[in-house]
């Protein structure tokens, strides 16, 4: 028997508009009512940065009573909605699931990596993932090594994380 064809979107979708270059406003649309729901300017970090004081827009939509995350079916949508939107957001979701799994099964870096992480310095972090980090991983047979910002403030990254394809072919995390 074949899979059910997909009909889930998310009820919410985002905007931006950008009408001159001084404008930057991220807008929340009810693909249910064709209603904005939510309108901010993105381009003030008060509005988008943890370390400015920002929320996010996950947590306004809590506060306001809705869920961000919230599925509905696409023929409840008065809002148009591409016909291919469901199939991609069934793999979105799968995806989400996937790094999730990555995540908790996260190691720590340094620790793998032992002895052929020394000289890493965490104020020189770019430098050192480029030199030490990613050419150690490589050693071990990692391939498509890449680091991306964890937390962060306004000073920088707080944490940082890696992915990497290890030796039998499964995408890791550290």
């Amino acid at each position: 028997m074949a899979d059910p064809v997909p009909t889930l979107v998310r009820r919410y979708e985002v905007h931006t508009e950008e009408p001159d270059d001084y404008t930057h406003d991220i807008i929340w649309i009810d693909r249910v009512t064709g209603n904005v729901v939510l309108r901010y300017d993105g381009a003030d970090p008060a509005n988008t940065r943890a370390s400015r004081g920002a929320i996010t827009d996950e947590e306004v939509f809590r506060r306001r009573g809705m869920d961000l995350n919230e599925e509905v079916e696409i023929r409840s949508c008065v809002v148009p909605v591409d016909p291919r939107e469901p199939a991609w957001f069934v793999a979105s979701k799968a995806r989400k699931t996937e790094r999730g799994q990555e995540e908790a099964e996260a190691r720590n870096l340094l620790s793998f990596l032992g002895d052929a992480a020394e000289g890493f310095d965490f104020e020189h972090w770019s430098k050192g993932e480029a030199d030490i980090l990613e050419p150690a991983l490589e050693a071990r047979g990692f391939t498509q090594v890449g680091f991306y910002m964890g937390e962060e403030d306004s000073f920088g990254p707080l944490s940082r994380g890696c992915f990497a394809t290890d030796p039998e072919g499964k995408r890791v995390r550290f």
